[in-house]
């Protein structure tokens, strides 16, 4: 994947990570999930962008 394609992909990750209908399947652990959805886009923009400086 190029580091374009790696940016869209975890844009729309959370486009549909954070939809109402998404969420609503967790409705009993909405916070627990939000939680973790908030963590795993932080672990994939960190591994986004390192690739990003180490191709550079």
């Amino acid at each position: 994947m190029k580091n374009t394609e790696i940016w869209v992909f975890i844009f729309i990750l959370g486009l549909l990570g954070i939809n109402w209908p998404v969420i609503e399947i967790f409705h009993t652990g909405v916070v627990a999930y939000l939680f973790v959805m908030w963590i795993l886009f932080i672990i994939l923009i960190a591994l986004a962008a390192r690739k990003d400086n180490t191709d550079a």
